[in-house]
């Protein structure tokens, strides 16, 4: 008995050190997209009403940049409840597939129908900098 009292109260000391609450999980940005061959990327934005369209090595630098994210699950933040410009990421496939992804406010990010995730604030902001110098 005195064995087994022992080996639980170990256990809830590992518990307790690793952390048994919402921990913010990192995610590679490339667990947003789909797998396959991008053949065209456009970008539009919600209000202001930006529209570009990108192939090969622009789209590729797309590609590029959001396969490289490191993003966190388990966020304490309610993207619901924050505002901002919103840009919305089509990429088509060459097989016809489309796939969209809202890259939210300089701080969220979500592919459509899946999870949102928390970019850090240097990461979201290079986006804009890689469309300034995509249209340049």
């Amino acid at each position: 008995m005195k064995k087994l009292l022992i080996i639980t109260l170990a256990f809830l000391c590992v518990l307790g050190m690793v952390g048994c609450s919402k921990q913010p999980q990192q995610v590679q940005g490339n667990q947003l997209l789909a797998e396959g061959n991008v053949i065209k990327i456009d970008v539009s934005s919600l209000p202001e009403g930006y529209n570009y369209s990108f192939d090969g090595e622009d789209a590729k630098e797309i590609i590029d940049y959001l396969s490289n994210l490191k993003l966190q699950s388990n966020f304490e933040e309610d993207p619901n409840e924050y505002t901002g410009m919103t840009w919305v990421i089509f990429l088509e496939y060459d097989n016809g597939d489309g796939l969209t992804v809202y890259h939210f406010g300089n701080m969220f990010i979500c592919a459509e129908k899946g999870s949102w995730y928390k970019m850090t604030y240097d990461e979201a902001k290079r986006f804009d900098t890689l469309l300034d110098e995509l249209n340049n």
